[in-house]
């Protein structure tokens, strides 16, 4: 693939109750955490999806955030669970389980906790891998840590994985002649977690050094949950292809009054205002001539 010079392609992130008719045929991910129920005997299980937008860059999230910060380092829903709930909709890629190394506040948990969630995550990337290689959409594995020196171990730990996975997806031979096939055709990346609301455009770019050098500069990655900042700062994140947030709605503050103000619903406020805005942002953000390395700071 050699460096990335562009912008990523932005995903949108929307929740189960964000869903609605007639959302614009933006690309944008669903996370399964967010379609989570329970019944009355206290069972989990996924919903399935009511509506989508028109498009078909779809990326599916396992949900591993609130699974670390909100239901203590455990999934509530089975791998089982979540192949059926991807199957209802079909998305162009999803990610395999792994469990972000921030504490429940957001901040460092110790060495002893991101190693064994860096472990899990490669035994759950594996065995994803090993069970359901071919399923009709692409998996994703993500590299997680939270200093420079833990990414680049957990990368050393996936990348004999992230190599055999990149040859799969890529042989010629794998994809057949109709337009839904050629389409899948590119969609293997690898994801870079736990940089959610902490990470400054100079780590990120550091991180995702690192890791090329580890795991070759020819694999395409994705930014989990990244801050506009990012895209704001006009610098160039070689190999990335994607990113995504779900703070786009920003319904938090003194937004809140401007939205009960306005007369709209939450979901309507959410689309018809604060969406098209923060699309606005992403625009201007990729307009700004890209900087290489670090003479950007």
């Amino acid at each position: 693939m050699g460096m990335n010079t562009s912008y990523p392609v932005f995903h949108t992130t929307i929740s189960a109750k964000e869903l609605r008719p007639n959302m614009p045929p933006v690309p944008f991910l669903l996370s399964a955490a967010s379609f989570l129920k329970q019944d009355s005997k206290g069972r989990y299980s996924l919903r399935k999806p009511r509506y989508l937008p028109a498009s078909m860059v779809r990326g599916a999230d396992c949900g591993g955030f609130p699974a670390a910060m909100r239901w203590g380092g455990k999934y509530r829903f089975t791998r089982d669970q979540y192949l059926v709930w991807l199957a209802a909709w079909h998305p162009q890629w999803a990610a395999t389980f792994d469990l972000p190394c921030l504490s429940e506040s957001g901040g460092y948990p110790g060495p002893t906790v991101v190693e064994e969630r860096q472990r899990w995550a490669t035994e759950k990337a594996w065995e994803f891998w090993d069970l359901h290689w071919d399923t009709p959409w692409t998996w994703i594995p993500t590299i997680t840590g939270y200093k420079i020196e833990e990414y680049e171990r957990h990368a050393r730990e996936l990348t004999d994985l992230i190599r055999r996975m990149q040859a799969y997806y890529t042989d010629p031979g794998r994809i057949d002649d109709d337009e839904e096939s050629v389409y899948f055709e590119n969609a293997f990346r690898v994801g870079i977690g736990s940089l959610c609301g902490r990470a400054s455009p100079a780590f990120i770019l550091e991180v995702v050094t690192r890791i090329q050098a580890i795991i070759g500069c020819d694999i395409p990655l994705h930014l989990w949950g990244v801050k506009l900042k990012t895209l704001q700062s006009g610098i160039v994140l070689p190999g990335v292809i994607s990113c995504d947030t779900g703070a786009w709605n920003g319904l938090y503050g003194r937004e809140h009054e401007k939205r009960r103000k306005s007369g709209l619903t939450v979901v309507e406020y959410s689309w018809q205002v604060k969406h098209p805005a923060y699309m606005r942002k992403v625009a201007r953000a990729q307009q700004h001539p890209q900087q290489h390395g670090l003479d950007w700071i």
